[in-house]
């Protein structure tokens, strides 16, 4: 079979190349953070020529916004394939917040990135308050879903747990950044999941 050609093929050949700048952009900006990294780096890393990415993004801000983007994106994925259980949930984002530390740079970004965009005229603002509100509430759903199966104890309020995981989760992400990651960010976060979890299963269970 021939390669695809006309517009369909154009567009299929032109995101796959995208993809592939954001996977390289990605790596590196984990292994280097986001400053000492350059557009060149990141070129020479996806295997295409410094115009060849320019074509894509225009300048290294685009780029950035777009990584985070596309990091966001696979998050979600991930977590669409979590069971219902509340339980679950929590060790299913202790396992993937381990593995975000295995490339450390990435959670630096997605902090710096996050702060920055509360400012309403930063381009990313939209974005990023989307995203944290969409998180809130499937969580929430989550919570729901497990007081309804029996998981979790009745009478709960299911937005405000919510908002609490997320707002601990966002303030833990910070301290660990700007204490010099001093600390062991995982078993903070799983030491919370486990008494929440006490306090709000309906068999008094932890993790």
């Amino acid at each position: 079979m021939g390669t695809p050609r006309g517009p369909r093929g154009g567009y299929a050949a032109g995101l796959a190349r995208r993809n592939q700048i954001l996977e390289a952009a990605l790596l590196r900006f984990g292994q280097d953070g986001y400053r000492k990294t350059s557009l060149a780096r990141v070129a020479r890393d996806a295997g295409i020529t410094d115009a060849g990415l320019l074509h894509h993004f225009r300048d290294k801000q685009q780029l950035l916004l777009a990584v985070v983007q596309y990091w966001h994106q696979q998050l979600d994925e991930q977590w669409a394939r979590v069971s219902d259980s509340v339980r679950d949930a929590f060790r299913c984002h202790l396992d993937d917040t381990a593995k975000i530390l295995t490339t450390p740079g990435i959670l630096e970004l997605a902090v710096v990135v996050g702060a920055e965009a509360t400012a309403p005229d930063h381009p990313a603002h939209d974005f990023f308050s989307r995203w944290q509100e969409k998180g809130v509430q499937e969580l929430a759903d989550r919570l729901r879903t497990g007081a309804t199966t029996g998981e979790l104890k009745a009478g709960l309020d299911h937005e405000r747990i919510a908002r609490e995981c997320a707002a601990l989760d966002t303030g833990l992400r910070v301290q660990w950044l700007t204490s010099g990651r001093s600390f062991d960010l995982v078993a903070v976060m799983g030491s919370h999941l486990d008494r929440l979890m006490r306090h709000i299963s309906a068999d008094g269970e932890g993790l």
